[in-house]
């Protein structure tokens, strides 16, 4: 005879091992410097890119930076790098 033994099927999602806290909304973007977390996936990098490109067309002295760890998720380290550089963090994947 054979016996079962059942487990807890559930598993940490990666996607929940990085998380910052969000903050609140600033008033204005104006003169604020932003950073774009890319993970990787196709099309993200268009999207952030023009993202970042209205942003800065709208509102005045916006620094954008470009962030990518090349895979997902991102890894720490570059998830410290953008929150320390930047005033606002904006994340993108695409597929």
């Amino acid at each position: 005879m054979f016996e079962l033994e059942v487990l807890n099927p559930i598993a940490r999602q990666r996607a929940m091992e990085n998380i910052f806290n969000i903050n609140s909304r600033p008033k204005t973007i104006d003169n604020k410097t932003i950073g774009l977390v890319w993970s990787g996936t196709h099309g993200g990098d268009v999207a952030l890119k023009k993202a970042g490109e209205m942003l800065q067309n709208k509102f005045s002295n916006v620094v954008v930076n470009f962030y990518t760890g090349g895979n997902y998720p991102t890894p720490p380290d570059i998830l410290s790098k953008a929150a320390k550089e930047s005033d606002l963090i904006i994340g993108a994947t695409g597929d």
